[in-house]
């Protein structure tokens, strides 16, 4: 099996692929700095105990939390003895950053794009839907040519309730109508069709902006609410960490 690790600023997910290069198991917790290493390492031990995961032959990290990025590495090293690959400066990505400053992309982006390259040949965009709402356009030829960045689905909940007196936590669910009879649908409904509408919005914008359509495709932790309002998004739960994995295989591993 090979490791590949995604450390968001929300979540974390390690994703074990089996010889063929499927997905076999898959697992996430909480992306919380102030976890001790002791509480990760038995967190991921217990997991892959009850999974029957005894060894890897590789693994990889993409990480947006340079604190936690050294704990898992460690981590990987002690549970199965293997020196995890850091995605970052000096690993071959095979990945051109067409950007005014290519060391500001975010390994979660590039693995992305690698991923979506590897599954679709490129000519896509992605929509990755985190902690932050992320709009990737990748060209034909494979290269990252820059992005759009906004307020995540999580980050949009937790601003109205946390800026107002009356508005309540709700759990995302697609509500029936656009204009809700009651606060929990009508919540939902900004946030869902509101999100889902936008990234429809966006995407025509990038096809006239590139002067062709794209191949669209929807990832990330919030993807999963609003995929049944995108029918034009191709659904990729796990495209990082396909991203990743090629990444390994691509490096040798």
């Amino acid at each position: 099996m090979r490791l590949c690790v995604d450390i968001g600023n929300t979540m974390s997910e390690f994703v074990f692929f089996d010889e063929s290069g499927q997905v076999a198991k898959s697992f996430k917790t909480k992306s919380v700095p102030q976890r001790t290493y002791e509480e990760w390492r038995l967190s991921l031990r217990l997991y892959t105990k009850e999974e029957g995961i005894h060894s890897i032959q590789a693994a990889i990290i993409s990480s947006v939390v340079p604190s936690l990025t050294h704990i898992i590495e460690k981590l990987i090293l002690e549970l199965f003895g293997v020196q995890a690959k850091i995605l970052g400066p000096g690993l071959k990505t095979g990945m051109r950053i067409n950007t005014d400053n290519p060391k500001e992309v975010g390994a979660d982006l590039i693995a992305d794009g690698v991923g979506a390259f590897a599954l679709y040949g490129g000519d896509c965009l992605i929509a990755d839907l985190g902690t932050a709402t992320k709009l990737i356009h990748i060209s034909d030829k494979g290269a990252f040519e820059g992005c759009s960045i906004a307020p995540g689905l999580g980050l949009g909940l937790a601003a109205l309730v946390n800026n107002t007196a009356a508005l309540p936590e709700v759990s995302l669910q697609i509500p029936s109508k656009i204009i809700g009879k009651n606060t929990n649908d009508s919540m939902n409904s900004g946030l869902l069709y509101g999100c889902a509408y936008g990234l429809n919005a966006m995407a025509e914008g990038v096809d006239k902006e590139v002067g062709r359509p794209l191949k669209r495709i929807l990832t990330g932790g919030y993807a999963e609410f609003v995929k049944d309002l995108l029918p034009d998004f191709h659904y990729e739960p796990h495209l990082l960490a396909k991203g990743l994995y090629a990444l390994l295989v691509k490096n040798g591993d």
